[in-house]
């Protein structure tokens, strides 16, 4: 794994949400997917997520220490800036740069449900982002240049006040290594870092989605509600003449109770969809691709499909919920009920081989399916 001694099982068993391990040149023959220069074209381009961090008042537009502003940003914003003391971070880069999602790949160990997405940041010497915390796995990965990783698992949380950024304001160093391109440390979460660049470096950040458990709480009682009959009401044919009118009756609360308790006293297939659906649901990301091919048919497309390839659209999501011989295929927040042949070949990779695709289409829900999903533009033909 990673050009160490551990499997990937010995890491999940032993590392993963346990304790930080440091893997020298993970990627002993890395290419960086991305210039310095490309990294900032991509934050001067509307809708990409992208941040500037200045560390010093005297570096900041605003005038105070760790200020962040936000893209998209122009020619003349990077112009500008001075020798040190700042930081880009632009996010989401593998839905814009196919070698970066190459890169992700790598990490599919993990299931895709659970990656977030690939960021990379830019420092000249002596910059940092200051020290942090996630509540997340990250994994840093050392594209460019050399920097600097200071550790603390257990540390002071006190938090500098007057900045929107949430910096430690004691933090002290445990452990520390230089990494230097192709070597990465992984960090679960609640670990607090400190990186500071030594020369001009680029490091790619792989980050792994941890949602809040009351995001998770209201976004299935939601599922749940919009499941229930549109005409399903409140009822007590029951009731009984209490003492005061203002009261709520330990009645009426039993009853709300039975009431809720049947709602979400739900089976593992009603929550493996609905996490599917949330998982998949991509309604945060623009979709960048216009829809200018459309295929009439089925046949159509097995034509077209016989000299082009197919790839997932970067900004979609797709995954699959097993059920014995058939599957539940979830793209973008949407359900789809197929061959399990059919869900586990479109899912396998992100380049779809069309001729094994095609093969493992069992019936005309899967062609149809198919045909769906490329008319969205979750799946793109490639004529080149």
């Amino acid at each position: 794994m990673f050009g160490s001694d551990i499997s990937y099982a010995e890491f999940l068993r032993d590392y993963w949400q346990k304790k930080p391990l440091l893997f020298r040149q993970a990627f002993a023959d890395l290419e960086n997917p991305l210039s310095a220069d490309e990294l900032a074209g991509l934050a001067c381009v509307d809708g990409i997520n992208s941040r500037l961090i200045f560390e010093s008042a005297e570096y900041s537009p605003e005038g105070r220490a760790w200020s962040v502003r936000h893209g998209p940003f122009d020619e003349n914003d990077f112009s500008h800036l001075p020798e040190n003391g700042w930081s880009l971070l632009v996010s989401d880069v593998e839905k814009h740069v196919p070698a970066a999602r190459e890169l992700i790949d790598a990490f599919r160990f993990i299931p895709d449900w659970r990656i977030d997405d690939l960021m990379i940041s830019f420092a000249p010497p002596g910059a940092s982002v200051g020290a942090h915390v996630d509540a997340y796995d990250v994994f840093l990965l050392q594209l460019q240049g050399t920097r600097h990783w200071m550790i603390s698992e257990s540390f002071d949380s006190a938090e500098l006040g007057d900045t929107d950024m949430r910096i430690l304001k004691n933090f002290s160093t445990e452990h520390s290594w230089d990494l230097q391109a192709g070597d990465m440390l992984y960090l679960p979460p609640n670990v607090a870092h400190h990186g500071i660049a030594k020369n001009d470096c680029m490091t790619a950040s792989i980050g792994f989605r941890a949602p809040e458990l009351r995001s998770l709480v209201s976004d299935f009682g939601e599922y749940l509600a919009r499941r229930l009959p549109e005409d399903a009401r409140y009822s007590d044919p029951d009731l009984v003449l209490q003492t005061h009118p203002a009261e709520i009756s330990t009645q009426a609360v039993s009853k709300l109770k039975r009431i809720l308790h049947d709602c979400i006293n739900t089976d593992d297939e009603t929550i493996a969809h609905w996490l599917g659906e949330y998982a998949s649901d991509t309604r945060a990301s623009a979709q960048l691709y216009e829809n200018d091919q459309q295929f009439a048919s089925v046949t159509e497309l097995r034509a077209q499909l016989q000299q082009s390839d197919l790839e997932h659209n970067p900004m979609s999501r797709f995954l699959f919920v097993r059920h014995g011989k058939t599957a539940n295929l979830f793209v973008d927040g949407h359900s789809y009920q197929c061959s399990i042949e059919f869900a586990e070949q479109l899912c396998a990779h992100n380049q779809v081989d069309c001729e094994t695709l095609l093969t493992a289409i069992k019936n005309t829900r899967d062609e149809n399916i198919l045909l769906e999903l490329c008319n969205q533009q979750s799946l793109l033909i490639d004529n080149e």
